[in-house]
């Protein structure tokens, strides 16, 4: 028993590793560059949903990690290491939130979502409205003003979070293991969108915490950007992800989805 037990933890740990490899290659790729720090943005949220998958919460949060660590010391690398790399952290739960959704452990999930936008909203250098604080546009455009009262900054992650207790994040291992290409990519699509916001606003609090009061006059320029660089994340997932995960099948259906 102790041997078939130590096989198959050997089986996980390869498995952990070839796709920690997997995550470092769109991690190189830089999507757009940071606001306010020097570094950028990179693709890595669009393979997330292969991780969460094949991996468990613990084990992907370890793979995540080497990625991230192996990627920062690739020359020409786009993950440089950020936030005193503590950068892999959104990371880490994006994975593991796509991973307790594919398992069925929605309440888990929602849980971890809801505490990370707390985090956010009481941190002292965030800011919850912007709507009213947006730069004055040059002429022509000086109309284009957000109506009062002002936007939540969280508006999108209020969407997710939507997604998230929503009928479209239940039976969402059947449609990664059964479900035709339509379900599959609507699937991928789900956990896509909920991962890259916990990401997201994950960053956001360790922007908050590592910039300190600095941070504050740059929330307006992340509130117009950040919706857009979302939905690329998304849309790369899913014409990324679908076509992986449907040629996997069968290693999907070996490994049965392991819970721990």
């Amino acid at each position: 028993m102790q041997i078939r037990k130590a096989r198959f933890d050997t089986k996980r740990i390869t498995l952990t590793a070839s796709l920690a490899a997997l995550y470092i290659i769109p991690r190189t790729i830089p999507l757009d560059r940071l606001i306010g720090i020097s570094g950028a943005i990179t693709f890595s949220g669009i393979i997330t949903p292969v991780l969460g998958v094949f991996l468990a919460p613990s084990y992907g949060i370890l793979a995540v990690f080497l990625g991230t660590m192996i990627a920062a010391f690739i020359p020409g690398s786009a993950g440089t290491l950020k936030f005193g790399g503590l950068d892999f952290l959104g990371g880490a739960l994006n994975v593991a939130l796509i991973s307790l959704l594919i398992r069925g452990r929605r309440t888990e999930a929602t849980l971890m979502y809801v505490a990370t936008l707390g985090l956010f909203v009481i941190n002292p250098n965030t800011e919850i409205f912007v709507g009213t604080n947006l730069p004055n546009l040059p002429p022509p455009f000086q109309w284009l003003r957000l109506p009062s009262p002002p936007v939540p900054y969280l508006w999108l992650h209020l969407v997710a979070l939507g997604v998230l207790v929503s009928p479209l994040t239940r039976n969402l291992r059947d449609s990664f293991v059964f479900g035709a290409r339509r379900d599959l990519a609507k699937a991928v699509f789900v956990v896509a969108f909920v991962g890259t916001m916990i990401e997201h606003v994950t960053g956001g609090i360790l922007f908050a915490s590592v910039v300190g009061a600095g941070a504050l006059s740059f929330w307006p320029a992340i509130f117009l950007v950040y919706p857009f660089e979302r939905a690329i994340i998304v849309l790369g997932a899913v014409l990324v992800c679908t076509p992986l995960l449907l040629a996997s099948r069968d290693l999907i259906a070996r490994y049965r989805l392991q819970e721990t």
